[in-house]
Protein backbone atom coordinates (compact mmCIF):
# COMPACT_ATOMS: atom_id res chain seq x y z
CA UNK A 1 0.00 0.00 0.00
CA UNK A 2 1.47 3.55 -1.29
CA UNK A 3 1.80 5.53 2.40
CA UNK A 4 0.70 8.76 1.18
CA UNK A 5 -2.93 6.72 -0.19
CA UNK A 6 -3.13 4.96 2.98
CA UNK A 7 -2.85 8.12 5.33
CA UNK A 8 -5.50 9.76 3.13
CA UNK A 9 -7.78 6.24 3.78
CA UNK A 10 -7.51 7.14 7.41
CA UNK A 11 -8.55 10.14 7.35
CA UNK A 12 -11.25 10.17 5.32
CA UNK A 13 -12.84 6.76 7.46
CA UNK A 14 -11.95 8.74 11.04
CA UNK A 15 -13.42 12.06 9.51
CA UNK A 16 -16.53 9.88 8.27
CA UNK A 17 -16.90 8.57 11.60
CA UNK A 18 -17.30 12.54 13.03
CA UNK A 19 -19.48 13.11 10.19
CA UNK A 20 -21.86 10.63 11.13
CA UNK A 21 -21.96 11.10 14.50
CA UNK A 22 -22.57 14.74 14.18
CA UNK A 23 -25.73 14.40 11.97
CA UNK A 24 -26.90 12.08 14.86
CA UNK A 25 -26.62 14.26 17.19
CA UNK A 26 -28.31 17.30 15.13
CA UNK A 27 -31.40 14.45 14.65
CA UNK A 28 -31.55 14.13 18.30
CA UNK A 29 -30.32 10.61 17.84
CA UNK A 30 -27.36 10.56 20.64
CA UNK A 31 -25.82 12.57 23.55
CA UNK A 32 -23.58 15.74 22.64
CA UNK A 33 -21.02 14.87 25.09
CA UNK A 34 -20.16 11.60 23.77
CA UNK A 35 -19.90 12.58 20.17
CA UNK A 36 -17.51 15.47 21.64
CA UNK A 37 -15.38 13.37 22.84
CA UNK A 38 -15.65 11.44 19.38
CA UNK A 39 -14.85 14.83 17.91
CA UNK A 40 -12.20 15.05 19.76
CA UNK A 41 -9.92 12.13 19.69
CA UNK A 42 -10.63 12.23 16.07
CA UNK A 43 -9.17 15.68 15.73
CA UNK A 44 -6.05 14.53 17.92
CA UNK A 45 -5.52 11.51 15.61
CA UNK A 46 -6.19 13.82 12.53
CA UNK A 47 -3.63 16.39 13.89
CA UNK A 48 -1.00 13.59 13.53
CA UNK A 49 -1.35 12.70 10.20
CA UNK A 50 -1.75 15.99 8.76
CA UNK A 51 2.17 15.88 10.21
CA UNK A 52 2.84 13.23 8.82
CA UNK A 53 1.50 13.94 5.46
CA UNK A 54 3.77 17.42 5.97
CA UNK A 55 6.99 15.34 6.50
CA UNK A 56 5.81 13.45 3.43
CA UNK A 57 5.82 16.97 1.23
CA UNK A 58 2.04 17.34 1.00
CA UNK A 59 1.72 20.65 2.52
CA UNK A 60 -1.26 21.39 1.10
CA UNK A 61 -2.73 18.07 2.77
CA UNK A 62 -1.31 19.04 5.81
CA UNK A 63 -3.49 22.32 5.38
CA UNK A 64 -6.54 20.69 4.09
CA UNK A 65 -6.68 18.30 7.05
CA UNK A 66 -6.01 20.57 9.14
CA UNK A 67 -9.12 22.57 8.91
CA UNK A 68 -11.15 19.31 9.68
CA UNK A 69 -9.19 18.72 13.03
CA UNK A 70 -9.57 22.85 14.11
CA UNK A 71 -13.48 21.70 13.51
CA UNK A 72 -13.06 18.90 15.75
CA UNK A 73 -11.52 20.69 18.43
CA UNK A 74 -14.34 23.60 18.38
CA UNK A 75 -17.04 20.89 18.66
CA UNK A 76 -15.80 19.01 21.45
CA UNK A 77 -15.94 21.88 23.17
CA UNK A 78 -18.94 22.88 22.41
CA UNK A 79 -20.65 19.26 22.86
CA UNK A 80 -19.12 18.59 25.37
CA UNK A 81 -19.33 22.18 27.65
CA UNK A 82 -22.84 22.86 26.33
CA UNK A 83 -21.70 26.32 24.18
CA UNK A 84 -23.60 27.97 21.56
CA UNK A 85 -21.33 27.45 18.26
CA UNK A 86 -21.49 31.30 17.24
CA UNK A 87 -17.45 30.93 16.83
CA UNK A 88 -17.60 27.66 14.69
CA UNK A 89 -20.56 28.86 12.03
CA UNK A 90 -17.94 32.20 11.46
CA UNK A 91 -15.24 29.58 11.31
CA UNK A 92 -17.62 27.33 9.03
CA UNK A 93 -18.05 30.11 6.68
CA UNK A 94 -14.25 30.82 6.55
CA UNK A 95 -13.95 26.56 5.96
CA UNK A 96 -16.23 27.19 3.12
CA UNK A 97 -13.77 29.49 1.07
CA UNK A 98 -10.86 26.85 1.86
CA UNK A 99 -12.90 23.80 0.68
CA UNK A 100 -13.91 25.76 -2.43
CA UNK A 101 -10.50 26.95 -2.94
CA UNK A 102 -9.28 22.82 -2.44
CA UNK A 103 -12.06 22.08 -4.99
CA UNK A 104 -10.50 24.03 -7.60
CA UNK A 105 -7.08 22.98 -6.89
CA UNK A 106 -8.07 19.64 -6.98
CA UNK A 107 -10.13 20.42 -10.09
CA UNK A 108 -7.43 21.91 -11.94
CA UNK A 109 -4.70 18.67 -10.95
CA UNK A 110 -7.22 16.49 -13.16
CA UNK A 111 -8.47 15.20 -9.37
CA UNK A 112 -12.22 15.30 -9.66
CA UNK A 113 -13.53 13.22 -6.78
CA UNK A 114 -10.86 15.00 -4.46
CA UNK A 115 -12.86 18.33 -6.29
CA UNK A 116 -16.44 16.95 -5.89
CA UNK A 117 -15.69 15.94 -2.29
CA UNK A 118 -14.31 19.72 -1.23
CA UNK A 119 -17.23 21.52 -3.26
CA UNK A 120 -19.67 18.81 -1.27
CA UNK A 121 -18.02 19.70 2.00
CA UNK A 122 -18.48 23.39 1.31
CA UNK A 123 -21.99 23.15 0.88
CA UNK A 124 -22.40 21.69 4.32
CA UNK A 125 -20.01 23.83 5.93
CA UNK A 126 -21.88 27.39 4.53
CA UNK A 127 -24.89 25.86 5.34
CA UNK A 128 -23.47 25.10 9.08
CA UNK A 129 -22.23 28.69 8.99
CA UNK A 130 -25.79 29.72 8.39
CA UNK A 131 -27.63 27.84 11.12
CA UNK A 132 -24.79 28.33 14.05
CA UNK A 133 -23.74 31.85 13.18
CA UNK A 134 -26.78 33.40 11.57
CA UNK A 135 -29.63 31.11 13.73
CA UNK A 136 -31.83 29.88 10.24
CA UNK A 137 -33.66 26.79 10.35
CA UNK A 138 -30.79 24.43 8.21
CA UNK A 139 -29.69 22.49 11.34
CA UNK A 140 -31.80 19.37 10.07
CA UNK A 141 -30.83 19.67 6.17
CA UNK A 142 -27.12 20.37 8.07
CA UNK A 143 -27.09 16.93 9.91
CA UNK A 144 -28.77 15.16 6.71
CA UNK A 145 -26.38 16.28 4.60
CA UNK A 146 -23.39 15.15 7.57
CA UNK A 147 -25.01 11.34 7.22
CA UNK A 148 -24.87 11.70 3.45
CA UNK A 149 -21.53 12.75 3.15
CA UNK A 150 -20.41 10.58 5.64
CA UNK A 151 -21.04 7.28 3.43
CA UNK A 152 -20.26 8.99 0.05
CA UNK A 153 -17.57 11.31 0.24
CA UNK A 154 -15.98 9.84 3.11
CA UNK A 155 -16.27 5.97 4.18
CA UNK A 156 -16.04 4.81 0.62
CA UNK A 157 -13.52 6.99 -0.62
CA UNK A 158 -11.73 6.08 3.05
CA UNK A 159 -12.07 2.49 2.40
CA UNK A 160 -11.50 2.15 -1.22
CA UNK A 161 -8.24 4.13 -0.46
CA UNK A 162 -7.43 1.63 2.22
CA UNK A 163 -8.18 -1.80 0.60
CA UNK A 164 -6.12 -0.68 -2.92
CA UNK A 165 -9.03 -0.58 -4.65
CA UNK A 166 -8.69 3.32 -5.79
CA UNK A 167 -5.63 4.69 -6.60
CA UNK A 168 -6.12 8.52 -7.54
CA UNK A 169 -2.89 9.49 -6.91
CA UNK A 170 -1.12 6.93 -9.54
CA UNK A 171 0.51 5.10 -6.18
CA UNK A 172 3.30 7.85 -6.03
CA UNK A 173 5.06 6.50 -3.12
CA UNK A 174 5.55 9.12 0.45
Amino acid sequence: MVPIEALLGLVLLLVGFVFWGNGMTLLGKTGAKEIGVLNLGVGIIISIAAWQLHSLGLTAATALVSVFALIYFMVAGIFIHGHDGKGLGWYCLFATVVFIWYGLHFQGLGLTEFALFNYAWAILVFLAFTALALGKGTATIVAYLFLIESIVTLLIPGMLLLTDKWNPLGGVPG
